[in-house]
């Protein structure tokens, strides 16, 4: 009987001992994914305020590039003016068209939102690329008129 009682009492032990050293476990546990957390929170806070510098360079950049379209396009707009009725019929549409695309790149620059890093390298590219194709069409434009 007094080892029954032995093995009863050595069990309760151990099992104690298994659910104290449990609990210290998830402490450590509880407190490590405190800390991720915070660490987490830090990332998100320096990403966003990386991404906010990187968008007002972009931005800035974008609008004197479209600035600079629009300079060029109202040159040609002038130069239209004084023209011959040959020389305004070639390019009018043309010009106005070039105009329109620079505006609509205005807008899609003031409307932009952020969705994720995907969707922003994709409208970067997409927006660089179409700014290019403009910029490079009035430049043509340019060195036909001459």
């Amino acid at each position: 009987m007094k080892t029954k009682y032995f093995i009863l009492s050595a069990s309760g032990l151990i099992m104690g001992l298994a659910l104290i050293g449990c609990s210290i476990d998830r402490k450590k546990k509880v407190d490590d994914a405190k800390e991720n957390v915070k660490q987490a929170n830090q990332d998100l806070v320096e990403a966003e305020a990386e991404y906010e510098k990187e968008w007002q360079q972009f931005k800035s950049d974008a609008e004197l590039k479209i600035s600079e379209n629009q300079k060029k396009i109202d040159e040609f707009n002038e130069e239209i003016k004084t023209a011959s009725p040959k020389f305004k019929a070639t390019y009018e549409k043309e010009v106005a068209e070039l105009e329109q695309k620079n505006f609509e790149l205005q807008k899609s620059i003031d409307h932009y939102k952020y969705e994720s890093k995907d969707k922003w390298e994709e409208f970067k590219q997409n927006f660089d690329r179409d700014i290019n194709i403009i910029g490079n069409a009035i430049k043509k434009l340019f060195e036909n008129k001459n």
